[in-house]
């Protein structure tokens, strides 16, 4: 045998041991399975999406008209500390007739978000002038989340291990190995409240009649386990 197919061999046994190799190979008995945890939490936060919207020919005027009235939506925002604002999409749009410009839509977006319904809603009351609310949505805070999904991933955790532990049992093996594992914490936020919302506000000039009602937080855990044998 020459020297190079020596060398070649021996390269071919080194990799074939390899550790990189060893994880390639085939495992069998493996099961993939879920668990999950959840809990119905209420409701604490609530946002208003509104625009502050002008149209008309003159652009830099149009501007001019809405930079002020979100300023007096802002300025009017310091009576009430619970509330939070943010300004977003700041837009200019051509707004055409058949097929020529006739005139210009300028507009701003603001959302403001409080735990405070009361206040909230007392505030968008205020605002029927200056701004159309585009929707209100309620919604759990990051806080209670957070305070809530330690204990929801354990219990995930545990419903997994119980499952698995089962699913062995039943497969008449002594024990199981968690191959792998993911660990996903959801929270689907609601769809906007709209519609009644908007014709309150609109319609009476006076604060939108609300109910928080609950929304679920869920920690969902996807593994795969190799069922062990004695």
């Amino acid at each position: 045998m020459t020297v190079f197919r020596i060398f070649t061999l021996s390269l071919l046994v080194a990799v074939l041991t390899s550790p990189a190799h060893a994880e390639q190979m085939p495992r069998y008995n493996q099961i993939t399975i879920q668990a999950s945890a959840s809990q119905q939490l209420a409701n604490d936060q609530l946002t208003a999406h509104l625009m502050v919207q002008q149209s008309g020919r003159n652009t830099a005027k149009l501007a001019n008209q809405v930079n002020k009235k979100m300023a007096m939506i802002l300025e009017k925002s310091h009576a009430f500390n619970a509330i939070k604002t943010k300004t977003s999409s700041y837009t200019t749009q051509p707004i055409y007739k058949n097929g020529v410009i006739e005139s210009w839509q300028v507009s701003q977006n603001l959302m403001l978000t409080s735990q405070d319904f009361d206040a909230l809603a007392e505030f968008v009351g205020q605002l029927n002038e200056l701004a159309t609310v585009q929707s209100m949505t309620f919604s759990i805070s990051e806080q209670a989340i957070d305070d809530i999904k330690d204990e929801l991933t354990k219990q995930a955790i545990s419903n997994f291990k119980n499952k698995a532990k089962m699913i062995a049992q039943q497969f008449d093996k002594a024990d199981y190995e968690l191959v792998n594992v993911t660990i996903d914490s959801n929270y689907y936020q609601p769809q906007a409240k709209m519609g009644r919302v908007m014709m309150l506000a609109d319609a009476e000039s006076a604060p939108p009649a609300l109910a928080a009602g609950t929304d679920n937080v869920s920690v969902h855990i996807n593994g795969t386990i190799e069922l062990l044998s004695d």
